[in-house]
C-alpha cells in the first residue's frame, strides 16, 4: 500500500514538474525574438537620396536574406503628420527617418519608440551628436546623416555676370537682388506650391536677426512658455522682411504656381539668382546634374544681418527611430546598426552632403560645406531654433503661405504662437 502511496506521489511529482516545464518554456516563447520577417519597412521623405539606400540595402539583403521596402512620404510637416497618423493606428513601419532633435521623441512618445541607450552603435557615434540626442538621459534615436546647413543657395555665373560676390550685408544683398531683377534674371525663386520651402527664409534669419536680440536666454524662456513668439521685434521684422521681398517684385512671376523641382532646374541653370533652402537640396542638384557641375555652378552663403555677412545656420544630422510597437524589432534594429557602420555610412555620403557624425567615416567637404565650417569655427553658426526647442512650429509653412496672400504680419504671428503653445501642451511639456 505504502508503496502504492510513493508511485502515486512520485507521479504526480514528475506531473508538475512537465508541467512548470512546460509554463516556463510557453513563458520563455513571448520573449524569444520573433520570427525572422521576409522583409522590413523603411519610412523616408520624397526628397531623401534614394540610390545610396537602395544600394545600402541590397547589401543588408545579401547578408540578412530580408528585404528591405522603401517608402516615401511626402516631405516637410506633412511628413510628421502622417507618421503619427500612422502611428495612431497602430500601421508601424519597422524603421522610419526624422528630423533631429529630443523633440521628435516628444512627438511620437517615448512610451511608443524602442529605447536604444546602451546599443553598440553608439559606441562610434561623436559625442557633440551623441549628447544632442539624449532624452532625460536616455536615447530613442541612432544618428542618420551628417550635420549640414540652410542658408541662401546662389548661381555663381549669375553672380559673376552681375559683378557681384556675396553680400557684406542685409542691404547689400537687397543689392545684388535688384540688379538681378535688372539684368533679366529671377531674383528669388519660391516654391510656394510646394509650401514647405516657404518656411527656409523665416529660419535662416532666426540666427541673424532673432537670436542676437533674445539671446540663449529668450530661447530658454521659449522652452518653457515664459516668452510669447508674437512678442519678439525682431521675429516680427523678419516677417515683414519676407512680405517686403514679394512686394519689391523680388520672387518669380507666378511664384505661387513655383514648386521645388522648378527651383532647382532654375537655379542650377542660371535662370534664378538665388534660393532659400535646406541641406538636401544640393544632394538633389547633385543627383540632376553631377556633382562637378553643382560645385562649379552653386555657392551658398548666410542670410546677412543689417550689419555683417550673418550668422550659419547648422541642422543636426537626422535620426533612425524603430516604434516600440513594430512587429519586428530585433531586426528592425539589426538594420538600424547596419545602416550605420561605417562602411554603409560611406556608401551615403557618397550621394549626400553633409559632415560626417559616425568615427572612422571619411568625406571630402564640398566648397560650401568649407564655408559652413569655416562660419561655426569662427563662432558664426548656431543650430536651427527648431532643433534647440521641444515644442514645434506647428503649420508654419501654411502659415506663411496664407502670410504672403493676406500680408498681415500679426495675424501671422499671433497664429504661430498659438500653434506653438498648444503644440507644447499637447505634448505636455513644462509651462504649457
Amino acid at each position: 500500500m505504502k508503496g502504492a502511496i510513493m508511485k502515486k506521489v512520485f507521479a504526480f511529482t514528475v506531473f508538475l514538474l512537465m508541467a512548470a516545464t512546460l509554463l516556463f518554456a510557453g513563458g520563455a516563447a513571448e520573449v524569444t525574438t520573433p520570427k525572422k520577417p521576409s522583409s522590413l519597412t523603411v519610412v523616408i521623405p520624397n526628397t531623401t537620396m534614394q540610390e545610396p539606400l537602395e544600394r545600402i540595402f541590397a547589401q543588408f539583403t545579401a547578408e540578412t536574406g530580408i528585404k528591405v521596402e522603401i517608402q516615401a512620404l511626402p516631405a516637410g510637416e506633412e511628413y510628421g503628420r502622417l507618421l503619427q497618423t500612422r502611428f495612431a493606428t497602430k500601421d508601424y513601419p519597422d524603421v522610419f527617418t526624422m528630423d533631429p532633435g529630443i523633440k521628435q521623441y516628444t512627438k511620437f512618445g517615448v512610451d511608443r519608440l524602442h529605447e536604444m541607450t546602451g546599443d553598440p552603435l553608439f559606441d562610434n557615434v561623436l559625442d557633440a551628436s551623441l549628447n544632442f540626442q539624449l532624452y532625460k538621459g536616455k536615447l530613442y534615436g541612432a544618428p542618420w546623416g551628417g550635420t549640414g546647413t540652410y542658408g541662401v543657395y546662389y548661381n555663381k555665373d549669375v553672380f559673376k555676370a552681375l559683378g557681384v560676390g556675396t553680400p557684406k550685408n542685409y542691404n547689400d544683398f537687397l543689392s545684388i537682388l535688384k540688379k538681378a531683377k535688372s539684368a533679366g534674371y529671377i531674383p528669388i525663386y519660391e516654391a510656394a506650391k510646394s509650401e514647405w520651402p516657404l518656411q527656409v527664409f523665416s529660419l535662416i534669419a532666426w540666427p541673424s536677426f532673432v537670436d542676437p536680440e533674445i539671446g540663449d536666454e529668450g530661447v530658454a524662456k521659449l522652452e518653457v512658455n515664459e516668452l510669447r513668439l508674437n512678442e519678439i521685434a525682431s521675429l516680427r521684422d523678419v516677417f515683414s522682411r519676407y512680405v517686403a521681398l514679394r512686394d519689391m517684385g523680388l520672387f518669380q512671376d507666378g511664384y505661387q504656381a513655383g514648386t521645388y523641382e522648378e527651383q532647382m532646374e532654375f537655379l542650377a541653370t542660371g535662370k534664378a539668382a538665388v534660393a532659400f533652402q535646406i541641406s538636401n537640396f544640393i544632394p538633389s542638384l547633385i543627383a540632376k546634374f553631377g556633382e562637378d557641375y553643382v560645385t562649379e555652378k552653386i555657392g551658398w552663403f548666410p542670410l546677412p544681418s543689417d550689419t555683417d555677412e550673418g550668422i550659419a545656420m547648422l541642422t543636426p544630422a537626422h535620426q533612425l527611430l524603430v516604434p516600440s510597437g513594430g512587429k519586428n524589432i530585433p531586426y528592425a534594429m539589426d538594420l538600424v546598426r547596419f545602416m550605420t557602420k561605417p562602411e554603409m555610412q560611406q556608401i551615403y555620403f557618397e550621394y549626400n552632403t553633409g559632415i560626417p557624425v559616425y568615427k572612422g567615416v571619411t568625406k571630402e567637404l564640398l566648397p560650401y560645406e568649407k564655408e559652413v565650417l569655416a562660419f561655426d569655427q569662427r563662432g558664426k553658426a548656431k543650430i536651427n531654433i527648431q532643433n534647440r526647442l521641444s515644442s514645434s512650429f506647428t503649420d508654419f509653412p501654411k502659415i506663411l503661405q496664407n502670410l504672403l496672400i493676406t500680408s498681415n504680419v500679426t495675424e501671422a504671428l499671433n497664429r504661430m504662437d498659438e500653434n506653438y503653445r498648444k503644440t507644447g501642451n499637447a505634448r505636455a511639456l513644462p509651462g504649457f
